[in-house]
């Protein structure tokens, strides 16, 4: 499967390092020329992995080479091959050599996983060679100021320690040679050319396998997993690449090398699996495994069922909204009071996202403490602080990976938490506290709040920076009082599940009829939830009462929160009965006029049957 193609056999390496090493490796670019495109980034550190991440997104790049501590640092944070140069025993010796004419005590400081043998120098009598260590950039500059009062006539290390000694007024000379800089670009020459045609060769095997109709894993002759669509990873979550599929399908599957097996349970699944070889040029390759899983009813929106529910024209625009920019990979950012369904929003989004079937996380921003934002979101590694958990733990947006990460109320998360969150939205990744990797994000990012978050900068209570980060797709939630046309559908969907809930049996027609008068003139400032609470407090009180005219009586007080609003207490007393068939006129006048008079749209609306409105309508004209 050797499909590289010939326009990119040129390979791609990109050197970070600084001042001399990036001079020497400068000077050897026209040597490689017809083999390679060399470019320079003369940073080190964080900065170098930052402008590396830029290259690896921009796919500019197809191998990085560096040297000393930075190579170290590069390998263990960058997604890609990094080759660090080798310094050989003649570099040390020629580098030691060069040293003498400055004096004959010699610093030798290398990084603390640099492989160092200085043996030879036990032969050069007129020779001191004091050899020092640093793992960071702070003990480095340290072993700079306990030479100066021990003594030193010259300095020997990696560029960036020739650059400290430079600064502090020590002679110098630079550890790495020419032909090792030479060596390092031959084998990253080399190391590209293999590491190109094995990502092509893995892009072609993921397309063929995302595109199956099927759940599809791929395995070497051994039965190591090779690779496997997003299909076969929702069957079994905790598969991964380079693992025997041992550790997840029963032994016989490895045994035959071919077969067939109905009814295998994964999970809550059952799944028919077939497993079938594959040979290239009469050689057996490897095993396609498919798996069929069973039926399953679609998973609702939320955990306990939860749903918008909706009629109206705002919440169609709403919806259609949240299904499009869920599509899309950018933040989304909701607005609402509180009790609009902003979750339940979320949820669409997530619904609607490349990810669907993955995690759905949701964070409220107001109840993490502040000294504990890092630790939950961004997890931390083994013995990272006291009393941490053995083992580590992973955080709250590692478990969100390739899925949706929800945060609630993001208007009241303090200010440097606002600002370790713009890092994740601008890196799209985390680095667990205590731990030296760094793990990338692949998530739907949806923000919530209640507040105008415009206002809320312009008061110094909000970052702008992460404002406009988070202010790429914006949604606002309508509150109740501007869709009351739902509200016949909310109470029926609510009244419906509270039933449920608690084994109770109510008639719906009536119940709804009775509420719906008052509820349409109420202002709702808690909105949908609410609504729900009020509801709950109903339908368990609707037991209490013989028949509906008793329950509408007493609605002045079980729900007195909506009746104060509308009346005085003392009218609400003395003439509950006559109040509400009051409230109801009024409502179905208005209801009329705005309908032009067709009472099928009336009482469509009102959330009553035509016979009802005729009895309201026959009450009125008396």
């Amino acid at each position: 499967m050797n499909f590289a193609n010939e326009e990119q056999s040129r390979v791609r390496i990109c050197m970070l390092g600084n001042s001399k090493f990036s001079q020497m490796v400068h000077s050897l670019i026209p040597e490689f020329e017809s083999a390679a495109e060399i470019t320079i980034i003369d940073n080190v550190f964080f900065d170098a992995v930052k402008a590396a991440r830029e290259r690896v997104e921009r796919n500019q790049v197809d191998i990085f080479i560096s040297a000393g501590a930075n190579a170290f640092y590069l390998q263990d944070t960058l997604p890609m091959p990094v080759v660090a140069l080798k310094v050989e025993q003649a570099d040390q010796i020629s580098a030691i050599l060069k040293a003498r004419r400055y004096g004959s005590r010699i610093l030798l400081l290398t990084y603390t996983r640099q492989e160092t043998n200085i043996e030879f120098v036990r032969a050069l009598d007129d020779l001191e060679v004091v050899h020092r260590t640093y793992s960071n950039a702070e003990e480095a500059r340290e072993v700079f100021h306990s030479m100066r009062s021990e003594g030193c006539d010259v300095v020997v290390g990696s560029s960036y320690v020739c650059d400290l000694a430079e600064q502090m007024g020590f002679p110098y000379v630079l550890l790495y040679s020419k032909e090792s800089c030479r060596n390092l670009i031959r084998k990253a020459v080399r190391l590209a050319g293999r590491h190109k045609r094995s990502v092509q060769q893995s892009a072609l095997t993921q397309f063929l396998v995302e595109h199956s109709p099927y759940a599809q894993i791929l395995t070497n002759r051994r039965g190591d997993v090779v690779s496997f669509n997003s299909m076969a990873k929702h069957l079994l979550p905790d598969l991964a690449a380079n693992r025997s599929i041992e550790q997840y399908l029963d032994a016989r599957f490895v045994q035959q090398s071919q077969l067939m097996v109905e009814g295998v349970n994964l999970g809550d699944r059952l799944v028919r699996i077939s497993k079938d070889p594959f040979d290239l040029n009469k050689e057996r390759i490897g095993y396609l495994f498919n798996l069929h899983p069973s039926p399953v009813r679609s998973s609702s929106s939320s955990p306990d069922g939860r749903r918008l529910v909706f009629s109206s024209a705002p919440m169609a625009e709403l919806h259609q909204l949240l299904r499009m920019y869920g599509a899309t990979p950018g933040t989304v950012l909701l607005r609402g009071e509180t009790g609009t369904g902003k979750e339940l929003a979320a949820r669409e989004i997530h619904a609607a996202s490349q990810h669907p079937d993955g995690p759905f996380i949701a964070v409220n921003c107001a109840a993490i403490p502040s000294e504990l934002f890092e630790a939950e979101l961004f997890g931390y590694a083994d013995g990272a602080f006291t009393h941490s958990r053995s083992g580590g733990k992973s955080g709250l947006l590692e478990a969100a990976n390739h899925g949706t990460f929800f945060l609630d109320e993001i208007n009241a998360m303090p200010m440097p938490q606002q600002a370790k969150l713009l890092r994740v939205l601008q890196e799209r990744e985390i680095r667990p506290v205590g731990s030296k990797r760094s793990i990338a994000l692949d998530i739907k990012f949806v923000a919530a709040c209640n507040l105008d978050l415009h206002a809320e900068v312009s008061a110094g209570r909000f970052r702008e920076d992460l404002y406009y980060r988070l202010n790429i797709f914006t949604i606002k939630l309508p509150c109740l009082r501007e869709r009351l046309d739902d509200l016949p559908l909310l109470v029926d969907y609510f009244a419906e599940r509270l039933c449920e809930q608690y084994q109770l049996s109510i008639n719906q027609q009536d119940f709804r009829e009775a509420l719906l008068p008052s509820f349409r003139l109420f202002e709702w400032p808690g909105n949908v939830r609410q609504l729900e609470n009020l509801l709950e407090r109903l339908v368990v009180s609707y037991s209490l009462f013989g028949n509906i005219s008793h329950f509408k009586e007493a609605l002045p007080r079980l729900v007195p929160e909506i009746f104060d609003r509308l009346h005085s207490a003392d009218a609400t007393i003395e003439e509950p009965h006559g109040h509400l068939q009051q409230l109801e006129h009024e409502e179905i006048v208005r209801a009329l006029e705005r309908f032009s008079g067709n009472k099928t749209q009336t009482a469509e609306y009102l959330g009553i049957s035509q016979t009802t409105l005729w009895r309201r309508l026959k009450q009125i004209s008396q």
